[in-house]
């Protein structure tokens, strides 16, 4: 089997995901893409924006999320979990969106959402 090797996308690279994705990351949620999407050892896959692995692909991911979960416009996924999906607003927090409805699961930011999930894989 071949190993995948995560590649940090260039600031350029962010600019267009972001054109394309027609959402502006906020500072956190890039410094978070240019850590390596470092979330340690939480057992979690975020969603990639340059050459990502089909099954972390941002892009499939928010279409197949819009369209057969109904993910609401203002949210952009970025790390899903069996069809729920962590996602970032445009006040720069994350947002734990479930499938199943809402929930009022929420993060100030990128960071905090991180320390938390690496957090919670170390107990």
């Amino acid at each position: 089997m071949e190993e995948f090797e995560l590649r940090i996308p260039t600031d350029i690279e962010i600019a267009k995901a972001q054109e394309k994705l027609g959402f502006t990351f906020p500072p956190e949620y890039v410094a978070f893409i240019k850590s390596g999407y470092n979330l340690g050892d939480a057992p979690l896959e975020t969603l990639e924006i340059v050459d990502p692995p089909s099954y972390a692909d941002i892009y499939e991911a928010l279409v197949s999320a819009r369209k057969f979960y109904d993910l609401p416009v203002e949210l952009m996924p970025i790390c899903e979990d069996n069809s729920d999906y962590y996602c970032i607003n445009n006040k720069g927090e994350v947002v734990f969106w479930s499938h199943n409805g809402t929930t009022d699961e929420k993060w100030d930011n990128v960071t905090i959402w991180r320390d938390q999930m690496i957090l919670e894989a170390g107990e």
